[in-house]
């Protein structure tokens, strides 16, 4: 039997958690096709607002969540910058994982992790950067600490203008995408490599095959 539901995608206002009327665009719903009546799922209405956002700050959607990881304090750390990459490559995959515990893994655009040597590594996550960096809002340092080719690391930090739009962020979007990113910043930001990599075997068994090689960049 033919479904009487077709996908479909139509302007939507709504409000935001804060209370402020919105106007979304473009939103996947699905349609009657008797009725006319259109549904929305709660978490495509969620990513909307996100995209939304992102859109009026001159951003790509898995900006947002960045931005928001960079700015997020850590604890009594500074807050802005991850000082390196490696840090940043497992923020976003405890983020997208911790959002995921809560059945919220859809309301946000996030980058696809690949199952790599060094562990869960964001695909797209160099080429964002350098965006960024080109858009003035993130400044990218790589810094040696050792004398190896290797042995060096990429300190990442927020500029004056990543810092205003990032806090901007931070002000408008959903509670539980801050409370997880903060939450997973204070956790990740104190640890080594091998820290890491241990966390990532013991909570994520399915990565002890392949997360072999620590994860130094």
């Amino acid at each position: 039997m033919e479904s009487q539901w077709e996908k479909t995608k139509t302007d939507l206002k709504t409000i935001n958690w804060k209370g402020d009327t919105i106007y979304l665009k473009n939103v996947s719903a699905i349609k009657n096709k008797q009725t006319g009546t259109i549904c929305f799922y709660p978490s495509e209405v969620a990513k909307a607002e996100i995209n939304l956002l992102a859109e009026k700050n001159g951003l790509e959607p898995r900006d947002v969540p960045l931005l928001l990881m960079l700015f997020a304090k850590p604890g009594p750390f500074q807050e802005g910058q991850v000082p390196y990459k490696y840090h940043l490559n497992k923020m976003l995959f405890y983020q997208w994982k911790g959002m995921q515990k809560q059945g919220l893994d859809e309301t946000f655009a996030h980058d696809v992790f690949e199952a790599a040597p060094r562990g869960p590594i964001p695909k797209n996550l160099g080429e964002d950067l350098k965006r960024l960096e080109k858009k003035g809002l993130v400044l990218l340092c790589y810094k040696k600490w050792g004398k190896g080719e290797k042995e060096g690391s990429l300190l990442i930090s927020l500029t004056r203008d990543g810092t205003r739009i990032a806090a901007s962020l931070a002000s408008e979007v959903q509670e539980p995408l801050k409370e997880v990113t903060v939450e997973v910043k204070h956790q990740l930001f104190p640890l080594d490599p091998r820290q890491i990599q241990q966390k990532v075997h013991k909570e994520f068994p399915e990565f002890r095959k392949i997360y072999s090689d620590l994860d130094k960049e």
